[in-house]
């Protein structure tokens, strides 16, 4: 199916208990960040030929391979950054990346739409946010034009009970609503009702090195 668009990105937090504690929504708002790119990668697993009888017997593919999703978003909130990235906010506003920085758990949904019109959403159930660099470039007169951040998410095996664990994508295409709520639910476990939050204040993290999660 051929998919149109990239309308919305939608990211859960985890908390040590293995819920969600927060979402961000990055839909296009004013000074809340837009969607760019994003793609999924390490749907299969490399197939693998078993010989026997002097011949290729078998394929081995069970599973996936190293699921990843590559994601470019313009504007994401710079708080709402350091916490996905498991970057200290001391009280002073500063923020430090170092030896205690570890990124929280976390879910993405991910929204587009097919040529027949119809919703497409993606869920990655659990990962962990990283970001390899930080970008500048210098303005080229009047028509210069800001590059989405790369942010890449490596994805593990959800650990919720009922049908999706053990899973590690889940998608839906359409508009059935049984389903697009059963896609927040095992997206946001135990937060699938819960509005967007806005982007959490420094004083939030009392002391540099504490971790945002």
């Amino acid at each position: 199916m051929t998919l149109v668009g990239f309308k919305r990105a939608t990211i859960g937090v985890f908390g040590k208990d293995g819920k969600c504690t927060k979402k961000y929504v990055v839909e296009g708002v004013q000074d809340k960040g837009a969607t760019k790119e994003a793609e999924i990668t390490g749907l299969n697993k490399e197939p693998k030929k078993i010989y026997g009888s002097d011949i290729a017997y078998h394929v081995a593919q069970k599973g996936t391979g190293d699921v990843e999703v590559n994601l470019g978003i313009l504007d994401l909130p710079e708080n709402a950054s350091d916490e996905i990235l498991g970057y200290a906010i001391a009280q002073s506003g500063i923020t430090y990346i170092g030896e205690l920085t570890e990124a929280p758990f976390c879910s993405i949904m991910l929204e587009s739409s097919t040529m027949q019109g119809e919703t497409a959403k993606f869920s990655i159930l659990k990962g962990k946010f990283s970001k390899e660099s930080i970008k500048m470039n210098t303005l080229e007169g009047d028509d210069s034009e800001p590059e989405a951040d790369s942010y890449k998410f490596a994805a593990v095996s959800a650990d919720q009970e009922g049908e999706a664990k053990g899973q590690v994508v889940a998608k839906y295409f359409g508009k059935e609503e049984t389903a697009l709520k059963k896609m927040d639910e095992i997206t946001f476990p135990g937060l699938s009702n819960t509005p967007p939050v806005e982007t959490p204040p420094a004083e939030n993290n009392d002391k540099a090195g504490k971790k945002t999660n």
